[in-house]
């Protein structure tokens, strides 16, 4: 079983099912924003087409190491926007988190990969990997 998880409902939420904002027409569709994190590393997540997706991951950018987006469908789940924040309480140097945002174009299946590495020195200095499977319904 499919589980999504509408953070901004504060909801989990079985693919197909309805979502709706408090106060909203019955049968009104609301256009969900959906947050994942590491801890969603590997799983699969039902959006509908108009949703919002916002990725987080942490990152620490004075090491070297950085996330990069590495595969998807940009018909499925367009990149609308991309930034790292440091973390308000860490040191010079300190970690923050970077987070991208992505909205659902159309009815299909994406995979989306990011790697954790450093570009210059290529594929062999991957530390770490972010896969999660999109269900994109109409």
């Amino acid at each position: 079983m499919m589980l999504c998880r509408a953070a901004s409902l504060g909801l989990l939420l079985l693919p197909g099912s309805p979502v709706t904002s408090q106060g909203a027409e019955s049968g009104s569709p609301h256009v969900a924003t959906i947050t994942l994190t590491r801890a969603d590393n590997g799983n699969a997540v039902a959006l509908r087409v108009g949703d919002r997706l916002v990725l987080r991951l942490e990152e620490n950018p004075s090491t070297g190491y950085r996330w990069a987006l590495e595969t998807h469908d940009e018909n499925v789940v367009s990149l609308q926007h991309q930034e790292y924040g440091s973390s308000p309480h860490a040191a010079v140097g300190g970690g923050g988190q970077r987070s991208w945002t992505f909205i659902a174009q159309k009815a299909g299946t994406d995979t989306l990969q990011l790697k954790l590495w450093r570009a210059w020195e290529g594929d062999s200095s991957i530390t770490r990997r972010f896969t999660v499977t999109l269900h994109v319904h109409a």
